[in-house]
Formats: C-alpha cells, sequence, structure tokens
C-alpha cells in the first residue's frame, strides 16, 4: 500500500485538524441553535468552522468549486469540487454526544480524489486518496496506522449501522422495516450513530461490517466514501450502481456481505420507485 503522503492530502488534513479543535474546543459550549426544520438543525459552530474551512480552501486552492453544507455551492474554474461539510452529526454535537465529525472531500473528473475525515470526540482521524488506500490517525494519544483491506463477511457475523431521515414520512417506516429484517437475519446487531462520515469510515476501518442510510446529501458522504473505498469495502447506491458519490441512498459493505445486504434491501427498494 502506497503511503498517504501527497502535499495536496496534507493541506487538507491540515485543514481538517484545525476544525475538529474548533469543535472540541466548542463542546458544550454552543451559543445558538437554529432549527431547519422539525428535526434538523444548524449551530453558530457549524457556520464558524464551515467559514474557516471555505476561506483556507480558497487560499491554496483558489478558483476551484465548493460545496459546502451551509454555504452551499460556489462555482469555479476546472472540474474539481471539494465537499465540504463542518459538522456530520449536528444534533449530536448539539447534545453533547460525542459521534461527530468534520468531513471533506475532493472530486474530479474521474470521481473522488482526497478524503479527510476526523472525529475529534473520537480521537480519530481517516484520510485516504485515491489509489493510495486510506489510514487513520489518532491526534490526542499520536500514531497511526493504514487501514487493512476489509475482507468478506457474511451477514450472520456482521454488525451493521444505518441512519434515518430528517423528513419523518414513510421512508422511517421503510427503514424500520429494514432494521427488524437485519436483526431477523441475525446479524451481531444494527447501530445509529448519527453520523454518515463516521459510519463509512467505521466500515473501512473494520468496526462495522456493513452500513446503509436513505437521503443523504454530496458532503454527508463523499469524504466517507472514498475512505471506504480505499479500504476495500463496496460503496453503491441501494441497486448496487457505483455512483461517484451516493447519496439519495448508500449502501457500503464488506465484500460479499454487500450482496448480502443489497438483496435484503431490494424489496424494500422496490416499493419506492
Amino acid at each position: 500500500m502506497k503511503p498517504v503522503t501527497s502535499p495536496e492530502l496534507a493541506t487538507v488534513r491540515d485543514l481538517a485538524l484545525a476544525a475538529g479543535t474548533m469543535l472540541l474546543d466548542s463542546l458544550g459550549k454552543v451559543e445558538s441553535v437554529e432549527q431547519k426544520t422539525a428535526t434538523e438543525f444548524v449551530t453558530d459552530v457549524d457556520r464558524k468552522v464551515e467559514d474557516m474551512l471555505i476561506v483556507g480552501l480558497r487560499d491554496r486552492f483558489p478558483g476551484e468549486a465548493i460545496l459546502a453544507e451551509e454555504s452551499g455551492n460556489t462555482t469555479g474554474t476546472g472540474s474539481r469540487t471539494w465537499y465540504v461539510d463542518p459538522l456530520d452529526g449536528t444534533t449530536n454535537f448539539a447534545h453533547g454526544y460525542p459521534f461527530f465529525a468534520v468531513s471533506m472531500a475532493c472530486g474530479d473528473a474521474d470521481g473522488l480524489r482526497l478524503a479527510a475525515v476526523y472525529a475529534p470526540a473520537l480521537d480519530e482521524f481517516y484520510l485516504a486518496e485515491r489509489g493510495c488506500g486510506a489510514m487513520v490517525e489518532y491526534p490526542r494519544q499520536g500514531g497511526g496506522r493504514p487501514l487493512t483491506p476489509r475482507v468478506p463477511v457474511r451477514l450472520q457475523k456482521a454488525l451493521l449501522a444505518t441512519g434515518f431521515p430528517y423528513v419523518r414520512d414513510e421512508t422511517v417506516d421503510r427503514n424500520t422495516r429494514l432494521v427488524a429484517d437485519f436483526l431477523k437475519a441475525s446479524c451481531h446487531g444494527v447501530r445509529r450513530g448519527g453520523s454518515a462520515a463516521v459510519d463509512l469510515c467505521h466500515v473501512a476501518a473494520g468496526k462495522l461490517d456493513g452500513y446503509w442510510e436513505w437521503r443523504l446529501r454530496p458532503w454527508d458522504t463523499a469524504g466517507g466514501t472514498l475512505v471506504a473505498r480505499e479500504a476495500g469495502a463496496v460503496v453503491t447506491e441501494f441497486s448496487g450502481r457505483a455512483t461517484p458519490i451516493p447519496t439519495d441512498h448508500i449502501l457500503a459493505a464488506a465484500p460479499g456481505l454487500h450482496e448480502e445486504m443489497k438483496n435484503m434491501i431490494a424489496p424494500v427498494l422496490a416499493e419506492t420507485t
């Protein structure tokens, strides 16, 4: 496995590390929480961290497009786009629950190129570069390691995770059915962490074996998708189509398990088409 050491990734690493430090410093000190919807929130911290990241990206990669959760889309020259989620897991963060992350990724005409996902309260920092593998660092305790490529896992030995959309409509019912189906299929369990970026990285690291979710956005999934793929996980839409950044629905799993999960999801997916 090649080392993940390109100058561009090192730059993104520094930005994400600074953002994670800001999140930790602000944990438990949120000054304002606004509701986007009845169940979706944005805090003053989301905006402060995003502003810092956008300034940093514009300074280091001038003219390139940026798609950020709170600021929207900034067009740029060339084929590259930066995907920025300053705080994936805002609801968790607002409640002091430590499952949240800053997620950054760069995509070009050939797909996702670079990724950095930092979960500061967990002391887990995931980095990936297309064709070079993925790694995890532990900034507070020190050290790190390349992620071992995922090997096949059977459903009966798998720990899974999912998430639920902010809009509480019939999709919640469908996903609840899937949770029951997977539990009755005797997987080891189904977790609900509340951060797509962290869930995807945990599939990459072998902490989880499979993960699925409906209705995400590019900034939610871009960073974790590249980390998972570079660690040998299969990341697609529910149908199995390997889009560059799955968003409408995403399925990430170890080899072998992905096909099992896809087949179990298929009947529920068919109800939405």
